[in-house]
């Protein structure tokens, strides 16, 4: 038996949290990231989420997360910097706290 995720091929758009492309699917290409300001925003975590996300769009991507929630050691609503050709996932362990695990850079 195969476990298959959802998968969305995403263009990022806005340049805040408040109007960045809302990404939920476990797997997220993002295709294109037409400025360096671009951006997408994580969903309202539910400890314990997984989601995949690679940039193949030909500028570095801001990944926010919801409202009051935080990337790694960054402050709460930050965007996190995820550079072009990079794979990461993201992993919620608890409420309002995300994780970036291992990169694929090509």
């Amino acid at each position: 038996t195969y476990f298959l995720q959802s998968t969305e091929s995403a263009a990022a758009s806005g340049t805040t949290q408040a109007n960045a492309k809302a990404i939920g699917n476990t797997m997220n290409i993002i295709t294109s990231v037409i400025t360096g300001g671009n951006s997408v925003r994580l969903p309202v975590i539910e400890p314990g989420m997984v989601i995949f996300i690679t940039n193949t769009g030909g500028n570095t991507l801001n990944v926010y997360p919801a409202a009051n929630a935080a990337i790694n050691s960054g402050s709460a609503n930050a965007a996190y910097t995820q550079v072009t050709g990079a794979t990461l996932m993201y992993i919620a362990p608890i409420a309002n706290q995300w994780y970036t695990v291992g990169a694929t850079y090509v």
